[in-house]
């Protein structure tokens, strides 16, 4: 099976959205977090075919098929997978890279490797006397040690070729370092982008460091407040969320979104370590959909100047798109998180974020503002307003509630808000579905019959806790490392389930990806149908380390142990080193 480096897939998934891909196929329908269909491989009346867009894959519960945007690809068009990679490219607006050529990943793996080197060097600097200004810098914005160190905070000395100088003894070129943003060229030479400040690494889910930001430690600075790593080879700033390898390991339900490193650095060490950073204001529809992926809710927390305020409506928009539920932060007296963190504290803040508004509320507000509901006029325009918002709303019972309030304020009944709301709603359905456009499949497939894809397993009663171990690390594959101590390939009893769990270990061992696109490249169409129906089962897990440990010792027990796994671990280990300390 042909090869693609991880760079090239990540973007790939990031821009296949797999319900955007399906519903090129398939008519959908939105039922809590899944879509529904009929399934376009065999003939059914009634749906059996679902989407998860959350965990990125599809399953049908008739013909058992089922997989990634890869495999969706592979059999709907009957394609091999270097070919659906290459259609679904196409689709996306994505050039593909030879797939048997390995010299662009070789190449993005060492400009990674560069740019962790140079993270390096900024973090070192401060512990050096030229670092002593940025030092006190960080001891005034109250950020602790662990937290720089949590984060890789360092220092750019000033100078024009600190850095560059100290890349070069290393082996690396001047034009990896300007490919990369860490150096430009004029007719003197190269010289350092970042110079005299304070520096935040950007790293990626894989712990790869992508590219950097930099900001001014005392009043304005020469130039910008922040100077920011451009698009580089490694590095797209609409796909990337700052925080979000901290943040994705989360067990919230929710994610917060703020504008900048600060105010992301500050949460975390506030105990919010669900705080992701869209690294200023654009929010894009690839942010969108990664955290679609992540949580099913996310607090705007943007600033309340003027630009916030734009960001936060063109987020909610975005957000709406990709079905993730919004809330609005406003942090009182006009205060960033960051600001109203050291003024108040943790506890004051998370009653204020505990308060934030429904995005239907803030979005009410806003029409509201600067409406003079005393005049006919003003009422009819907010009404106007009113009404196009909650024709938005799925919800028949949030409709009726938020159609009362605006009937109050306007003075008009509650029925009229409500006929005018489904009105436009009925004319924007009628336009959409005139404008919609959904591909017919090939005739031949939908008449065949369900096909059975069960596993038979020896073990059928070590299969279930094979199935439960696989179910818990889909959910919370942070826990992939600890799980690869506690059970090893081997202890499966199913081989299925085992090649499954062996590459899910081994790519974490390495530091790659784990998700549904990589493993595509790796299993074949039969195992990523059988982790379709993993995942389809919808297993509910607590994700502690407790139940892992629970899961593994149904699987891995062995004469002698204890059946605690992570209390055998600690023995052995205590045993091999001849001390009692803590593992």
């Amino acid at each position: 099976m042909p090869r693609f480096d991880d760079y090239f897939l990540d973007e790939l998934t990031n821009k296949a959205d797999i319900v955007d891909i399906v519903s090129r196929y398939v008519s959908l329908n939105r039922k809590g977090d899944r879509y529904w269909g009929l399934c376009p491989f065999h003939g059914e009346k009634t749906a059996s075919f679902s989407v998860v867009p959350d965990k990125q894959f599809y399953y049908c519960f008739g013909c058992g098929k089922g997989g990634g945007v890869i495999n969706f690809v592979m059999d709907v068009e009957h394609l091999e997978f270097a070919d659906a990679v290459e259609h679904l490219a196409g689709l996306c607006n994505m050039e593909v890279p030879d797939a048997g050529n390995k010299k662009v990943g070789d190449y993005k793996k060492r400009l990674c490797e560069m740019n962790a080197e140079a993270a390096r060097f900024f973090h070192a600097k401060l512990k050096e006397p030229v670092g002593a200004g940025a030092v006190e810098y960080i001891k005034k914005r109250r950020l602790s040690p662990s937290t720089v160190t949590r984060f890789g905070l360092g220092y750019a000395p000033p100078g024009w070729n600190n850095l560059s100088d100290y890349l070069r003894k290393k082996g690396y070129t001047n034009a990896e370092m300007i490919e990369a943003g860490l150096v430009r060229k004029s007719e003197r030479g190269v010289y350092d982008v970042f110079r005299d400040r304070l520096m935040f690494p950007i790293i990626d889910h894989r712990g790869n460091v992508l590219a950097f930001g930099g900001r001014v430690m005392q009043g304005d600075g020469n130039g910008q407040k922040y100077i920011n790593t451009g698009n580089t080879p490694i590095y797209s700033k609409k796909n990337t969320l700052y925080a979000y390898n901290i943040a994705k390991k989360t067990a919230e339900k929710q994610m917060i979104l703020v504008e900048g490193y600060m105010d992301a650095v500050s949460l975390h060490q506030a105990g919010f370590t669900n705080t992701v950073a869209s690294l200023g204001t654009a929010l894009t529809e690839e942010h969108a959909k990664l955290l679609s992926r992540t949580v099913n809710e996310v607090v705007i927390a943007y600033d309340t100047d003027k630009a916030g305020t734009a960001a936060t409506e063109r987020a909610i928009g975005v957000f709406g798109e990709n079905g993730i539920s919004i809330r609005i932060l406003r942090v009182p007296g006009g205060k960033d998180p960051d600001e109203f963190i050291k003024l108040n504290g943790p506890d004051e803040f998370r009653r204020v974020l505990a308060g934030a508004e429904q995005q239907m509320d803030y979005r009410l507000a806003a029409a509201k503002n600067g409406i003079d509901l005393k005049s006919d006029d003003g009422r009819i325009a907010y009404l106007k307003a009113a009404g196009k918002l909650l024709s938005e709303l799925t919800s028949r019972i949030e409709l009726e509630v938020y159609a009362g309030r605006v009937a109050e304020e306007t003075g008009v009944s509650r029925e009229t808000v409500i006929t005018e709301a489904d009105r436009i709603r009925k004319s924007a359905f009628a336009a959409e579905k005139k404008k919609r456009h959904v591909t017919d499949i090939n005739p031949e497939r939908a008449v065949q019959p369900p096909r059975e894809s069960g596993v038979r397993y020896a073990d059928p009663v070590k299969a279930r806790f094979e199935e439960e171990l696989l179910s818990f690390l889909f959910t919370y594959p942070e826990l992939c490392e600890k799980a690869g101590e506690l059970v090893k390939t081997e202890d499966f009893t199913s081989p299925e389930l085992g090649r499954i769990y062996g590459t899910l270990i081994s790519r974490t061992e390495k530091g790659e990806s784990t998700d549904t696109t990589a493993l595509s490249a790796l299993l074949s169409p039969e195992d990523m149908r059988l982790m379709g129906k993993l995942l389809a089962a919808d297993r509910p897990h607590s994700g502690t380390e407790k139940e892992l440990s629970d899961i593994c010792g149904k699987i891995g027990n062995k004469p002698g142990d204890s059946g605690d796994p992570l209390m055998d671990i600690r023995n052995r280990k205590r045993n091999m080193s001849g001390t009692k300390g803590v593992y």
